[in-house]
């Protein structure tokens, strides 16, 4: 036997209720619709469900049998539509995101932060990937959103936004201090030992072009595989190396590592949001998204 479930939602709302009317007010439908579903129900199941009385309708015997079942399966549909709703809302959703570190902390963390003073119930799940990992984890669907630092180029239905700009700044450690003290060509500096990205890393390619275009060309002492890995071997005085500059800005504050003015300016760079414009948004991610944006 196979029966439409709208059969036996109207069915419950029916028996609920004892009207043909009120179920066909809560079902936002007409009274003659819910007559003939109930009808088609009876003749599918073979017995008579209701049968009328002063007030409305009765449920037969076999009705009354029935509705125990069909009571107990709508209760497990609505309450799943009900958590199910509450997971998607501002009350207890789950937002993903996979984010560069770079996003992370110049962007990402303040955002978050701001958003959950005002919703503390919705969690983070964050994915620490490149900006090629992030755009494919969001293709795939594994993430609500990505929020990336590399220039990149995106195709349909993948929409960008950019949610600001940052700068990286040039560090060196305490033996590298009197580099500090004025500002130096960018071909004075070459001959330093540089500490960067591995060649793989759009970061890397970045730094690459920037020596190209001066006509130098960038050949770092130590090759990291991630940005936070920069700062501690600046400290410990094994090279100097370009850095955002929110992953310093402690540091250089305390004294521990020393800023390196360059003559040759380095352009900014922009801190980008992606999304998938056919991908549905829950309520929090929406909502998240305009926190980015501030």
């Amino acid at each position: 036997m196979n029966i439409n479930f709208e059969y036996y939602k109207v069915f419950y709302y029916v028996s609920k209720y004892g009207s043909l009317t009120r179920a066909a007010s809560v079902l936002m439908t007409s009274q003659p619709a819910v007559t003939r579903t109930i009808h088609n129900l009876e003749n599918e199941l073979g017995c008579r469900l209701f049968i009328r009385s002063k007030t409305g309708v009765e449920l037969t015997p076999e009705g009354r049998r029935f509705y125990d079942y069909v009571s107990a399966g709508c209760a497990q549909f609505f309450r799943g539509e009900d958590e199910l709703t509450g997971m998607l809302s501002l009350e207890n959703g789950t937002i993903y995101i996979s984010a560069t570190e770079t996003a992370l902390h110049c962007v990402l963390l303040q955002a978050m932060e701001r958003f959950q003073r005002e919703y503390p119930r919705v969690r983070f799940k964050i994915l620490n990937h490149s900006t090629t990992e992030s755009i494919h984890v969001l293709r795939e669907g594994k993430v609500d959103l990505a929020v990336t630092s590399a220039p990149f180029k995106v195709t349909a239905p993948l929409k960008t936004r950019d949610l600001g700009t940052y700068r990286d700044v040039l560090i060196g450690g305490s033996r590298y201090r009197e580099l500090s003290e004025k500002e130096r060509s960018l071909e004075e500096l070459s001959a330093c030992s540089w500490i960067s990205l591995t060649s793989d890393a759009i970061t890397r390619n970045f730094l690459n072009e920037y020596f190209e275009e001066h006509g130098l060309t960038f050949v770092p002492d130590i090759e990291l595989a991630t940005t936070d890995m920069i700062l501690p071997a600046v400290r410990h005085n094994l090279g100097i190396g370009f850095l955002p500059e929110a992953f310093a800005r402690a540091d250089l504050a305390a004294g521990t590592v020393h800023e390196i003015k360059v003559a040759e300016t380095l352009p900014e760079r922009s801190i980008t949001l992606i999304y998938d414009e056919e991908y549905p948004q829950s309520t929090a991610s929406r909502m998240f998204q305009k926190f980015l944006r501030k």
